[in-house]
């Protein structure tokens, strides 16, 4: 009798081609899978970067913004002394109250752990509408009221608005007090000042500045930028990075000062900043300086041409089957040694750079 069939040996060696078929494409699925996971976590980091430097440009550049150059008969608060764990010095160090004139942008680099800490100041740095308002008193005693229609009306003050005034001149603050309060609207058919509640000054040109919708404990709003360790650091970052803060000067109503921290960029190794000066008054930028805590604020409008950011971010997540090259990597003027990272090698480093100018300082 014929009988027809598979031995076992033939089903053994067909089980065999078919894993090998199958197996091939579904090492090169993986394979591509990998690929894919680790340019989608670089290109999400990429991504998230650019908006994060351009805050930071914005911000250096906004610096200066409606700050009074002279604050004879005025006493003022700032930031108060707080726990700083990366930094041997407080925020208090960067401050010019009570009486001295404020310096539109300050720093210093941290001889504990190396790293930079920023200090800019600006009328336009609050987190309220107020600060974005803005007018002038012409040489006729009249408020600039902008038109419905113009593309500035956004600028026009608003009831409850505490603002300064100052010659437009010697940049001097007027009035009785370090500020005053707005009594209505902004109104085209009402251009005189005691509509608004503010002060009657001798014929001059004045410039007025919104700073808060609160009791002011300071003519300016400041923002802090620096690292810290927290609980909104990711999951994904490596142990020994830290998160790059955005920290605002908040005005409460009885006239102190609270900082509110937001995070700006995360997996963070180091943060440089540079201060470019012309200290020959030529023009030119002749030397550069990570601490500038020496100089007073009309040094730095004189001086200050340009600021330098330099940060080491983590690129992407973690890729066992990488090896970075390096140990050392310059960030600015600094050599920053990885090897104090834990498992370093096998995470992708990038070096974040950004040269601004201060365009507020004058």
């Amino acid at each position: 009798m014929n009988k027809k069939g598979f031995g076992l040996i033939e089903l053994l060696v067909v089980i065999a081609i078919f894993v090998v078929v199958i197996g091939i494409p579904y090492k090169l699925f993986i394979q591509e899978l990998k690929t894919t996971v680790r340019e989608v976590s670089l290109s999400k980091t990429s991504i998230e970067n650019v908006p994060a430097l351009e805050i930071i440009r914005k911000d250096i550049e906004t610096a200066g913004l409606g700050l009074p150059w002279d604050v004879s008969g005025i006493t003022y608060q700032e930031a108060s002394s707080s726990s700083l764990p990366l930094y041997s010095f407080n925020q208090d160090e960067f401050n010019d109250s009570p009486t001295n004139p404020p310096r539109a942008i300050i720093g210093k680099k941290d001889n504990k752990t190396g790293f930079s800490y920023l200090v800019l100041k600006s009328t336009a740095f609050g987190l309220n509408k107020a600060s974005s308002h803005w007018s002038y008193i012409d040489d006729n005693g009249s408020l600039n009221i902008w038109p419905a229609g113009n593309t500035a009306n956004y600028n026009n003050f608003e009831k409850g608005d505490r603002v300064i005034v100052m010659d437009a001149g010697s940049r001097t603050l007027c009035g009785r007090s370090m500020y005053f309060t707005i009594t209505k609207d902004a109104n085209s058919a009402d251009n005189g000042t005691i509509y608004y509640g503010l002060p009657s000054l001798p014929l001059s040109v004045y410039l007025v500045y919104g700073v808060s919708n609160k009791n002011l404990g300071a003519p300016f709003n400041r923002i802090d930028y620096s690292l810290y360790s927290g609980g909104d650091t990711k999951s994904e970052c490596a142990n020994g990075t830290y998160t790059l803060g955005r920290s605002i000067m908040q005005q409460n109503d009885n006239g102190s000062m609270t900082f509110t921290t937001y995070p700006l960029l995360h997996c963070v190794a180091d943060f440089q900043v540079e201060f470019g000066l012309d200290t020959t008054g030529n023009g030119n930028i002749d030397t550069w300086k990570q601490d500038i805590t020496n100089l007073n604020a009309k040094n730095i409008r004189d001086e200050l041409k340009q600021v330098g950011v330099y940060i080491l971010i983590q690129n992407g997540t973690k890729d066992n089957n990488y090896n970075y090259p390096y140990d050392n990597v310059s960030v600015g003027k600094r050599y920053f040694n990885l090897t104090q990272i834990t498992d370093y090698k096998h995470y992708r480093w990038k070096i974040l750079k950004l040269v601004a100018a201060p365009k507020n300082l004058e």
